[in-house]
């Protein structure tokens, strides 16, 4: 049987005879007085912990053995289809940071504003020019005073092949 209930707490523990810590939620089934334990399983690969107020879905294992296996956390779906968000919630249930996995290829961590770069790219092509601005000279200029002439030396301080367009950051 699957039941729903809101959350109203938790602990990280081991459930009964288990031997691994767990989220076990506590859980208002029916009625405030109805608090309930019960052991939320989440999906492979995340680790997660829903917040309080979240409604979820129950299902009965065994007599006295319950496990969540879904949250509903009141946040608005935004994703097209093929899509996935990540995200974390305050207490008051507002998303404070999110990854969004978009079908384009794009990854967008906390908003799309501005790109990230690589590194080592950005880190060569920084070394380049030191080495050009340490070797420029002025020719034609004499000790004392005097003008100093076009520089002779070209500056490439293109970094375009740094820039990553799949990921971009706030």
């Amino acid at each position: 049987m699957v039941r729903t209930g809101k959350i109203t707490g938790r602990t990280i523990t081991n459930n009964r005879d288990g031997t691994n810590q767990r989220v076990m939620l506590q859980v208002q089934m029916t009625n405030p007085d109805d608090i309930q334990t019960v052991e939320y399983v989440s999906l492979p690969g995340q680790d997660e912990n829903p917040i309080d107020g979240s409604r979820v879905y129950i299902i009965e294992v065994g007599e006295s053995y319950k496990i969540a296996i879904a949250v509903d956390d009141g946040v608005t779906p935004t994703m097209d289809t093929g899509e996935k968000r990540l995200y974390s919630l305050s207490d008051a249930g507002v998303i404070q940071a999110f990854i969004k996995l978009l079908k384009t290829g794009i990854i967008e961590i906390n908003g799309d504003a501005d790109f990230a770069v690589r590194f080592d790219a950005l880190q060569s092509k920084l070394t380049a020019l030191e080495a050009q601005l340490l070797a420029h000279v002025h020719p034609g200029v004499t000790t004392g005073g005097g003008n100093t002439g076009v520089s002779v030396t070209a500056f490439d301080i293109d970094i375009t092949a740094a820039k990553v367009d799949e990921v971009k950051l706030p």
